[in-house]
């Protein structure tokens, strides 16, 4: 693909935003004023830095040799993983370009974040079997996303990105998804995890597990009898409700206080319409 076509990819996270709401989708993707420059709507959020860091590390660590994979080197990973998306080149703290409020916030975070890779460490295999682990430049991750793209029919794509994927002992494989936050996934996330490692690799996806790092739980789906034309039908059927969509409606919730357009929403109460002359 010699140029990309962003408005015909998409990828899980990118559905999941049109269920959530359509009007903040809609700034995402398609507002021709607001998409090409969302960028500078992005506020730096402590969770995101906090994810991303923990993401981070744990493929840092990947990239050990398996001797040296210890929890102490495991924090020397994330002191390297610690920057915020806003500017990856400001070093610790980071403060508000981190979305921290104040460094006790920051410093707090950066526990918690600890503590999440030490219950990775007690859940992880000593030796895992690794297909595919994503880039060492966790700074410009997006070559993971660019490289995953794949056509699910003429005019449309799929991609994303995979924290781990494993060689199971038959030769198929198994998609590992780390979770640092506390809510639940559901199954529609597996079945397109599976469609779009099996699209890339041309191997047969058994498994996809949660690997939830506050719980220590993984949880294990067995998508070994799931069709892929079953999976794509389900994709295309969400990705046409979406391009027929005329109206882009907010859906308020709890979570408007954290989005980045909350002030030039419709559903805000600081929100003041265009008057067309």
């Amino acid at each position: 693909m010699n140029e990309i076509d962003f408005s015909r990819i998409y990828s899980y996270s990118k559905l999941e935003l049109f269920n959530k709401c359509q009007q903040l989708y809609y700034f995402n993707y398609l507002d021709p004023v607001i998409a090409p420059i969302k960028k500078q709507f992005i506020k730096p959020r402590d969770y995101k830095t906090k994810g991303s860091a923990v993401h981070g590390a744990i493929t840092l660590f990947y990239y050990l040799p398996v001797e040296a994979r210890t929890f102490d080197n495991l924090k020397k990973c994330l002191n390297l993983a610690w920057f915020s998306e806003i500017d990856i080149n400001k070093k610790p703290p980071l403060g508000e370009i981190g979305g921290f409020k104040d460094i006790n916030q920051e410093r707090k975070s950066y526990l918690d974040s600890l503590k999440l890779l030490y219950n990775f460490l007690k859940i992880e295999k000593e030796k895992p079997s690794f297909f595919y682990i994503p880039t060492k430049n966790i700074k410009e991750s997006f070559s993971d996303y660019e490289e995953m793209i794949k056509p699910i029919d003429e005019n449309l794509f799929i991609s994303g990105k995979f924290d781990r994927i494993d060689k199971l002992e038959n030769g198929n494989l198994k998609v590992i998804d780390f979770k640092t936050g506390k809510d639940k996934n559901g199954f529609s996330q597996l079945e397109f995890y599976k469609l779009l490692a099996e699209l890339n690799f041309k191997t047969k996806v058994d498994q996809v597990s949660y690997y939830y790092l506050n719980s220590k739980e993984i949880k294990n789906f067995d998508v070994s009898k799931i069709k892929n034309d079953q999976i794509k039908n389900k994709v295309l059927e969400k990705i046409n409700i979406i391009r027929k969509t005329k109206e882009f409606s907010p859906r308020p919730s709890r979570l408007c206080g954290y989005c980045d357009f909350k002030e030039i929403c419709p559903a805000s109460k600081n929100y003041v319409p265009k008057i067309c002359n």
